[in-house]
């Protein structure tokens, strides 16, 4: 069926429109209306005013007429993440709209920059419109988006039975090097565990995107049998637990940890035993792995941070340090501690990874370090997984004397970065998290092996490397995903690089990176997914 509005609208009126209204309030002379048939109307809320302005010039230019107010005039009207109850609530809201004859077509993005390409007005396509529940509001239910990024996902998980099972699933597709399976998997999982109820039948899954036909198989068995066929199978695979046994080693990768079973190892012990070449890495992790395989607390991480705070500020007062990783996310315990570093002054962070690990290994505080330096001129306009940081791959040697029952006299002479001008000084906060560790170190060790990542960024992509290295995993993955596919930006721990105004877009917190796409700003504790 053409695409058409409902009435008729004098064309000499909507000519006339071209030259009265625009974004700025300032008409945009010269511009030629192809379209003078077609109204269209961008909705700012969860666009931004900025992208708004700039796809009001891409559409005058490309010949069609951009309403800056609602009226009769508008046959389009165009929102970004928005379900169709959303935009009518707020045309009746802020424009007065009445839902009872409202005649324009509600429409996805999707459906403008589409036709931006083709330069005239598509066709409007059930994909394009925005769905209306028949229902009232205040009952209907959100969509689910299939973007991690956009939705609220906490520690706890409503549905565990299935994410566990799924989570067998991923991790077992990822030992097989099949990306593709591995991430089916983990959207099924981490989607089911955003979900606010608990699934007990199968219809409460519809409508809900990312669960592909196998994913609903798996589901619907443990419904029926309480458990999955298959996730058991994997769970007494030899190859399956081998391979993730190999692969926690610190520097061991899944083709390294397929390559050692395929030559007939099973353990680690067998693993030490064979004499086999290792890299520096690997052999650090075989030495200490079997304190590397007990879970870090919080408090350890709280301690280690106050550590890596004194030291640092020995040499850059002023810097910032922050704990990021699954600890900022709100976990109480992780496999190791991610710690990232700068300083207000940009240029003076340069370097001050070598002096802190320098330091600390002359202290006795550090085992292994493996530090890169910054393997990048910066910004980059193509979106990138992995960041080029300056930053150090570490092993910490975490003395049981420093977090175990001490009082804060006690602490301040235990402390091994304290001066004689500083001892005593600002321990409140480490002595109150001292008091709920455990250090667990294998056999009468007095200290404990723990892995510490020291990222150093510069303060310009300080809110990006914050963002980049809190995770979760998906989380990130899905971010990249919907800068480039909805957005046609690029997004790295460095930058954001809008492709359409061929711009960076400069951002001092994570609110603002939210605001740049437009999203909804979610917390670290709600992006576990």
């Amino acid at each position: 069926m053409a695409l058409m509005p409902r009435k008729k609208r004098c064309k000499d009126v909507a000519v006339t429109s071209v030259y009265d209204c625009s974004l700025d309030g300032n008409s945009p002379v010269g511009k030629k209306v192809k379209f003078g048939d077609f109204g269209v109307f961008l909705v700012e809320r969860r666009m931004g005013s900025s992208r708004r302005r700039f796809l009001t010039e891409l559409a005058w230019k490309k010949g069609f007429r951009v309403e800056e107010q609602m009226s009769d005039l508008v046959t389009h009207v165009v929102a970004e993440n928005n379900t169709g109850n959303e935009v009518l609530e707020l045309l009746e809201k802020q424009h007065g709209i009445c839902r009872d004859g409202f005649d324009a077509v509600l429409v996805d993005i999707a459906w403008f920059t589409e036709s931006m390409g083709a330069e005239r007005p598509l066709e409007v396509e059930n994909r394009h419109r925005l769905q209306v529940s028949t229902e009232a509001v205040a009952t209907s239910e959100a969509p689910i988006s299939s973007y991690a990024c956009q939705r609220r996902t906490t520690l706890r998980n409503k549905n565990m039975l299935f994410t566990e099972a799924l989570k067998v699933l991923a991790e077992s597709a990822e030992l097989s090097e099949s990306e593709g399976r591995y991430l089916a998997f983990s959207r099924a999982s981490s989607i089911l565990k955003s979900l606010p109820y608990t699934v007990t039948k199968m219809e409460d899954l519809q409508g809900i995107p990312n669960l592909g036909v196998h994913s609903r198989k798996v589901i619907k068995e443990i419904l029926e049998d309480g458990t999955c066929s298959e996730v058991g199978n994997i769970l007494q695979n030899e190859r399956y637990h081998t391979l993730k046994r190999f692969a926690s080693v610190f520097g061991v990768g899944v083709k390294t940890a397929d390559k050692w079973f395929r030559e007939g190892l099973r353990t680690v012990d067998e693993l030490r035993a064979s004499n086999g070449k290792l890299t520096k890495r690997q052999e650090a992790g075989l030495l200490y792995h079997n304190d590397l395989c007990v879970p870090v607390t919080r408090a350890e991480a709280d301690w280690i941070k106050h550590i890596v705070e004194r030291a640092v500020r020995r040499f850059l007062p002023d810097a910032i340090i922050t704990l990021t990783g699954g600890f900022r996310r709100g976990k109480e315990c992780g496999h190791d501690v991610d710690l990232l570093i700068t300083h207000p002054d940009e240029g003076k962070e340069e370097g001050i990874i070598y002096q802190v690990v320098n330091w600390m290994t002359t202290k006795g505080l550090i085992l292994y370090d493996d530090i890169m330096g910054n393997t990048s001129k910066g910004k980059s306009k193509e979106p990138e997984i992995f960041d080029h940081f300056e930053k150090c791959f570490s092993i910490f040697k975490l003395e049981k004397e420093l977090v175990n029952n001490l009082g804060a006299e006690t602490l301040s002479l235990c402390d091994p970065l304290a001066g004689n001008q500083t001892r005593g000084g600002g321990l409140t906060a480490a002595t109150e998290a001292s008091h709920q560790v455990t250090v667990v170190a294998t056999g009468d060790k007095a200290w404990k092996a723990v892995r510490v990542d020291l990222v150093v960024a510069p303060f310009s992509q300080y809110a990006y490397a914050l963002l980049g290295w809190t995770g979760s995993r998906l989380f990130e993955r899905d971010l990249r995903r919907y800068a480039k596919h909805l957005k046609n930006m690029s997004l790295s721990s460095h930058s954001l690089f809008d492709n359409e105004q061929n711009i960076y877009l400069p951002a001092t917190t994570e609110e603002e990176i939210f605001a740049h796409f437009g999203l909804e700003y979610i917390p670290p504790q709600e992006r576990n997914a």
